[in-house]
């Protein structure tokens, strides 16, 4: 399964290469981003649409990578409250196996095969 990551990540690599290269003077077009509320007015610097689609792409990853790690940190999380549950249950169960069957308070009401009520 890594290596078919890997080869899907190349080729996503070298598709995106040659995306660039062959529109290249198109991408090369300077762009001036504007950013106006009510009398509020931001304008960026003249940037290559090229260089827009990287840092859209970065910055896409960046936040993929913040959801990733912080879903890493919750089931790191759960399973650690898990492992807990199970270190106890596996306790109470080593402490119900060591005590004897024929006890009264162990015993669930349930007649021995081939006695009846009327028996006892």
């Amino acid at each position: 399964m890594r290596y078919l990551k890997f080869l899907g990540m190349l080729i996503l690599f070298v598709a995106s290469m040659l995306f660039f290269v062959q529109n290249n003077q198109p991408l090369s077009t300077a762009v001036q981003l504007e950013f106006s509320i009510l009398s509020f007015h931001l304008y960026s610097l003249p940037l290559p649409v090229y260089l827009l689609v990287l840092i859209s792409f970065l910055l896409g990853a960046l936040v993929c990578l913040a959801f990733f790690v912080v879903e890493r940190i919750r089931l790191g999380f759960e399973l650690k409250s898990l492992r807990t549950r199970y270190a106890a249950l596996e306790d109470e169960a080593l402490t119900l196996r060591t005590l004897p069957l024929n006890q009264a308070q162990n015993q669930t009401g349930i007649q021995p095969s081939g006695s009846s009520a009327s028996e006892l």
